[in-house]
């Protein structure tokens, strides 16, 4: 702050640094107002109930949240902070949290461009230590492994006419969701098969292939499924 010729002059503010900003304090979560409801007994027991539209309304901020389940002790919350800041491509820097068990980490991320880029990683592991990611999701228990895994895939022989996110969306959803392609697939740089990444469910036999179109008519084809990183 200055004074001159009777004048009060401000010195402009200095303009935070990338450091400053995606170490910024997390906000608070927004409110979600439900109804008093009152405790009830069920069969001699006591229990709180929620109906699906106010429980999916209380989990909307965390919409693109991921857990990390690491296979053996983890770094500590700032090493792995400064490991996704560092390596992971993201536009902002999620909320890190510990969770219940010491193996796992929260990951609270903003937009779904990063969650999508989280989820699909596919070097596992943070400072050497291997780790399983999973979305989370209101049913998530910590002491339970969820059904619903990312899991890439390749689909051998596919022309590159089929490689558009859109078509890749229909030619996966028999298989699960589709979460993003390779980026050969996406240039068309490498055109022997797509590789894409799907959201599935492990409990169920996996489908090893589909026709696309009509089923033994000369147009159509049988097309192979190789799963790469599917878990036991």
């Amino acid at each position: 702050m200055a004074v001159a010729e009777g004048i009060l002059v401000t010195a402009p503010a200095r303009p935070r640094s990338f450091a400053e900003l995606v170490q910024a304090s997390p906000q608070p979560l927004p409110e979600v107002l439900v109804p008093f409801w009152a405790p009830k007994s069920v069969d001699g027991e006591v229990c709180v109930l929620f109906n699906k539209d106010e429980i999916d309304k209380s989990a909307a901020p965390f919409r693109f949240s991921i857990v990390l389940k690491f296979l053996h002790q983890r770094s500590s919350l700032d090493s792995i902070r400064a490991f996704i800041r560092a390596r992971w491509g993201l536009t902002k820097q999620p909320i890190v949290p510990s969770m219940l068990r010491p193996r796992n980490v929260f990951i609270q991320l903003s937009t779904e461009e990063d969650f999508v880029k989280a989820l699909t990683r596919e070097a596992t592991d943070i400072n050497g230590v291997v780790y399983r990611v999973f979305k989370w999701t209101t049913d998530f228990q910590e002491d339970k492994e969820p059904v619903f895994v990312p899991v890439w895939i390749s689909l051998p022989g596919l022309p590159p006419n089929y490689y558009h996110d859109s078509f890749l969306r229909c030619i996966t959803a028999s298989l699960g969701r589709y979460l993003k392609r390779d980026n050969p697939t996406k240039r068309a740089t490498r055109t022997e098969g797509a590789r894409v990444c799907i959201e599935m469910d492990v409990s169920k036999e996996p489908l090893r292939a589909f026709w696309i179109g009509i089923p033994r008519q000369p147009h159509s084809f049988l097309q192979q499924v190789i799963y790469e990183t599917l878990p036991t």
